[in-house]
């Protein structure tokens, strides 16, 4: 809760949201300085059992570094973000997470509007 209340407070925060068809959405709260972010999903289903949702970096010409699992609705909070991070992506992963992504992305959210990929 601390992580979270202090990315909220940062002086540069903002906030950003991508909503797919379905109307489920990935939420990022946002600082540059502190490289971190504080993301949510809402709107999706559990994942099939013996399955997780898991959070990625993307960056160009990079291979997407894990940013950890999301526990059911507990808003994720992503540390190590640089000026090269271009978006996060969350893929469904076996149980534990995978080393890297092993299915394309339920949804994809580009971090330009919050200080981010530049």
């Amino acid at each position: 809760a601390s992580e979270i209340a202090h990315v909220l407070q940062a002086a540069d925060a903002r906030a950003t949201r991508g909503q797919d068809a379905q109307g489920r959405s990935i939420g990022v709260v946002a600082s540059a300085s502190e490289g971190r972010a504080v993301v949510t999903l809402s709107g999706y289903s559990a994942p099939p059992s013996g399955r997780v949702r898991q959070l990625w970096l993307m960056r160009p010409d990079e291979q997407p570094r894990s940013l950890g699992l999301f526990a059911a609705d507990t808003p994720l909070v992503a540390t190590g973000l640089d000026k090269s991070a271009t978006s996060l992506a969350v893929t469904v992963e076996p149980d534990g997470g995978s080393p890297q992504p092993t299915t394309q992305p339920v949804v994809q959210l580009a971090l330009k509007s919050v200080g981010f990929g530049e």
